[in-house]
């Protein structure tokens, strides 16, 4: 069991707007729920900000929450699904709409 790893670049976007995409890997492909929060830990100031994070990784769902929490106060959170995109889940800013998609 693994500790995950992340790798955080922000990415211009149309209208000024900067997209931080934050993507993990589980070196081991296995990680506990304290590992992983541990990472999301050591990551949290990197999350809250102006900009709409893309959330792009191999992990468990509760993982998933956990990045969901930590980057709650962002304008927009989507996660990548190869068929359709960054799709939008959680935001709060009118821009950005749930279940619409941002191309990086």
């Amino acid at each position: 069991m693994a500790k995950p790893v992340f790798t955080i670049t922000d990415h211009p976007h149309e209208n000024g707007l900067v997209l931080r995409l934050v993507e993990f890997e589980i070196p081991t492909g296995v990680t506990t729920p304290e590992q992983f929060a541990e990472a999301v830990r050591e990551i949290e100031p990197a999350l809250v900000g102006s900009s709409p994070i893309l959330i792009n990784g191999r992990g468990p769902v509760w993982g998933y929450g956990m990045i969901f929490h930590a980057a709650h106060p962002s304008p927009a959170i989507a996660t990548y699904d190869p068929r359709l995109g960054y799709v939008i889940v959680q935001t709060h800013d009118e821009r950005f709409q749930v279940g619409k998609t941002i191309s990086l």
